[in-house]
């Protein structure tokens, strides 16, 4: 039996007998995820793909958990009943990331303050780029931060690498840009340089839309990233991190070039996409895995509901 057909099988004895047949199979048929679980290899795929059974045991939970969340689709928006869905079928256990949070608001005067908590908690009370003999930034790396929003990301990036190192900051959002400026500046993070492209699949211009509320649409010139280390005469990429709301298929699209010329560490947000979310990731480990295919394929989720959940690729040493 494939890895998707036993996942499906026991995602629907879970079930038991809380819902028909009928109404099963028609929320099966009407959600992304599910539909691709059951008319799609890609799961099979990318379950093969993963290096060490630690990875593939989340991959389980977060099938289980996403499947689950069609039935109880509330607990996306409501918060006492997306604890109660996690505390039966959570990817992480909730009591350890609730006594994580806790521990890391008692030590957040450590850092900048111009960047929210929330986002501060998953960067440095969970490590979330951090993974040991996987994806460790350090020393004299070129590192390429797409998606660095506010900073929380190229702060720690900066901080965990030397003088020396050249981490470049992308962030297409104004009102974002301006305080991730505004952090290089005050907390002198002389490694950082900041760029405010947008990149995607192919040149063109397009409607940008900010993720701060109330923000009117603008014109922006996205550009490939390809096209950006070409332009800029870049030699060398260690890593790529890329978190950007849902993106990053197109950019990963727009980067085929410059990924397979300098086969960097890549850690990738895979949980966006779709109604519920995660539609990315059933689809980006596939999409990589034809691009980068001499490579190590790890993910990590840093909570308790799928939110975080990031596929790391490790060049495998030539």
């Amino acid at each position: 039996m494939s890895v998707s057909n036993e996942l499906l099988t026991d995602c629907r004895k879970k079930l038991g007998n809380k819902f028909t047949k009928e109404f099963i199979e028609e929320k099966e048929n009407s959600d992304s995820f599910i539909k691709a679980l059951i008319n799609t290899d890609n799961f099979d795929i990318f379950y093969s793909m993963l290096e060490e059974d630690y990875s593939k045991n989340i991959f389980r939970k977060i099938v289980l958990y996403r499947y689950m969340l069609a039935f109880y689709s509330d607990a996306y928006t409501n918060i006492n009943k997306k604890i109660k869905l996690s505390m039966k079928y959570g990817i992480i256990n909730i009591f350890f990331w609730g006594i994580k949070r806790v521990l890391f608001y008692l030590k957040k005067h450590k850092y900048p303050n111009e960047i929210e908590n929330f986002l501060l908690f998953y960067i440095f009370g969970l490590e979330q780029y951090n993974v040991k003999d996987v994806f460790e930034v350090k020393g004299d790396n070129i590192l390429f931060d797409v998606g660095a929003w506010k900073g929380d990301s190229t702060y720690f990036f900066s901080k965990r690498s030397s003088n020396n190192a050249k981490i470049y900051a992308f962030e297409p959002d104004d009102n974002a840009y301006n305080v991730l400026k505004n952090i290089k500046d005050k907390y002198n993070l002389n490694n950082v340089i900041l760029q405010n492209e947008i990149f995607l699949d192919y040149e063109r211009d397009i409607d940008f839309v900010s993720m701060t509320p109330n923000t009117p649409k603008i014109k922006k010139h996205a550009i490939t990233l390809d096209m950006f280390a070409e332009r800029n005469n870049i030699k060398k990429i260690d890593y790529i991190k890329m978190d950007v709301e849902g993106a990053e298929q197109k950019i990963l699209e727009g980067a085929v070039n410059t990924i397979k010329k300098y086969r960097p560490s890549l850690a990738v947000a895979i949980y966006h996409g779709g109604e519920l979310f995660m539609e990315d990731f059933f689809k980006i480990p596939v999409f990589i895995k034809t691009i980068a295919d001499d490579y190590e394929y790890y993910i990590r989720s840093y909570s308790p509901w799928g939110g975080e959940t990031i596929l790391f690729c490790k060049p495998k040493e030539k």
